[in-house]
């Protein structure tokens, strides 16, 4: 870029910043660098700009670099981490506007990051943690081999989001735990001085005795597996691996809310790089002709693809739908059960509330969320977000064909993909499975049942970093000739001298496979 436009862009981008605090968004200084193609595929596909090597990242790397050389279409216009400063990196090769919507998009971001509940435990010093780690990570391949880390971090990355996102929000002891599970340890609760209730004491659960307690773990079902493995391996694990597992896992605390957030962060972003670029070319620090170019980007970016969703276009839509119906009043009881459809189109209690409400969605909401309480039925049939498959038409070629439009069954399949990023949700149901140290696995079973081939892989890489064998209790689907499916409960068992197995679960009044 041109010494020219480099002081020309930060003359813009300080008028960004007082637009952006003007409309009451968040803000902190944030950092640009402007990176060639290469150093942006480099940062996308480690996500950091330093970072532990594996191959994975070469894989990443190339798969990115290929689709933007080749297919024309996912340009990586700027990636922004969610760090303190902020830091984000514009691609050298966009043209001045694309750069200033960009810009104006980081903020938005920055806002997001600031704002939503689900970034408020992430880490903001990830960038120097991740460094530093790839320090150690370097000196333990010369200590221990590439082929011995290598094998560690295909375990750990493998389990990276199979940690509970949310762990950070409760942080108890173990005595605190159990009060929790249990209720204190007294044989009635304390109720304080009111008369009234000290004539009906609430009893508390009886407790298990201490020999059953120490027996027990975890004392409920865990969902954060890779952090129970870390704590608990039987292996047992040492110094060095558990650090290398517990970088992995830190960094997938970091990275879920992200991933949790995509459709409304992208959402919020686009809506507001939108305004700024409208506000920014009526006051003219932006030409005519520039208009042109800027709309060919952003047109690029709120494309519409059958067969993936575009969360710069569905959220962004969802946000615009969300400020217009709570500036016409067009939510609660007496407008849904308006059954006049002139009425239900002119609509307009001038309530003006919409500002104050997407501010608020911004803060509270998940993708799962948004699509639960605000994907419209009217919004699925304007963007046309239904199932298509690819079918021979008669002329032999490949047309798209509509296999659901039903905006109920869209709105469901949805949010069940955006429910633990679409993973299936494995818990530690057992870490001291038949006494033996053994862990027993469970699938949350949501009609869904688990790929094989991931079921297997995974319980390898369980095994290596438990140490023992390593069970899973989940439910297999079977189709039948007449087209019907039947479930039965099934436990795969795995490790090193037997291999795979599996058997049928004859569950007993006992059973704790499954409870």
């Amino acid at each position: 870029m041109k010494q020219k436009d480099l002081e020309r862009l930060e003359s813009v981008h300080k008028r960004i910043q007082e637009i952006v605090e003007e409309w009451g968004l968040s803000v902190k200084p944030t950092d640009f660098d402007v990176v060639p193609a290469q150093r942006m595929f480099e940062i996308m596909a480690y996500h950091m700009p330093v970072n532990f090597r594996h191959w994975s990242r070469g894989r990443d790397y190339e798969r990115i670099r290929t689709i933007y050389e080749h297919s024309g279409t996912g340009v990586p216009y700027e990636t922004v981490l969610n760090t303190n400063p902020p830091k984000a990196f514009l691609m050298e090769t966009n043209p001045f506007p694309v750069q200033v919507m960009v810009i104006a998009h980081v903020y938005a971001h920055v806002d997001f990051f600031i704002e939503n509940q689900y970034f408020k435990k992430t880490s903001e010093d990830m960038i120097v943690q991740a460094y530093e780690a790839a320090r150690r990570f370097d000196h333990y391949e010369q200590l221990y081999g590439v082929s011995r880390l290598e094998r560690l971090c295909d375990a750990g990355l493998a389990l990276q989001m199979n940690i509970d996102p949310d762990t950070e929000k409760r942080n108890e002891t173990k005595e605190e735990q159990i009060d929790r599970i249990y209720g204190v340890n007294d044989e009635e609760e304390e109720v304080g001085d009111d008369d009234f209730f000290r004539l009906f004491p609430r009893k508390k659960k009886k407790r298990p005795d201490f020999q059953e307690f120490s027996r027990k773990t975890p004392l409920e079902p865990e969902r954060d597996v890779l952090g129970y493995i870390i704590a608990n391996s039987q292996k047992p694990l040492q110094e060095w691996e558990q650090d290398v597992l517990s970088v992995i896992r830190s960094q997938g605390i970091h990275l879920y809310p992200q991933a949790r957030t995509k459709i409304v962060n992208e959402g919020w972003a686009s809506y507001w790089h939108e305004k700024i670029m409208r506000r920014l070319f009526e006051e003219r620090y932006l030409t005519p002709e520039e208009h042109g170019t800027y709309a060919k980007y952003h047109a690029a970016v709120l494309t519409f693809n059958p067969f993936k969703m575009n969360p710069y276009l569905i959220g962004k839509r969802i946000i615009e739908d969300i400020k217009e119906r709570w500036d016409k009043g067009r939510f609660g009881k007496q407008w849904r059960e308006c059954e006049d459809e002139y009425e239900l189109q002119n609509w307009d209690t001038g309530l003006n509330k919409g500002a104050e409400k997407i501010l608020k969605v911004r803060k509270l909401y998940s993708d799962r969320m948004l699509i639960e309480h605000f994907l419209t039925d009217e919004i699925i049939n304007e963007l046309k977000l239904y199932i298509y498959q690819k079918r021979k038409g008669r002329d032999g070629r490949d047309e798209l064909v509509i296999v659901e439009k039903r905006p109920e069954v869209i709105r469901q399949q949805l949010k069940e993909l955006h429910s633990d990023l679409g993973m299936p949700r494995i818990v530690v149901q057992d870490g001291n499975f038949n006494d033996r140290g053994e862990i027993l696995l469970k699938h949350v079973f949501e009609g869904v049942p688990l790929d094989k081939e991931y079921l297997q892989k995974t319980m390898e890489h369980v095994y290596y970093i438990w140490g023992r064998k390593v069970h899973l209790s989940t439910v297999d689907v079977e189709m039948n000739s007449r087209g019907g499916a039947s479930q039965k409960k099934v436990i795969y068992s795995f490790d090193e001298e037997e291999g795979h197995n599996a058997r049928e679960l004859k569950c007993g009044s006992d059973c704790t496979c499954h409870s």
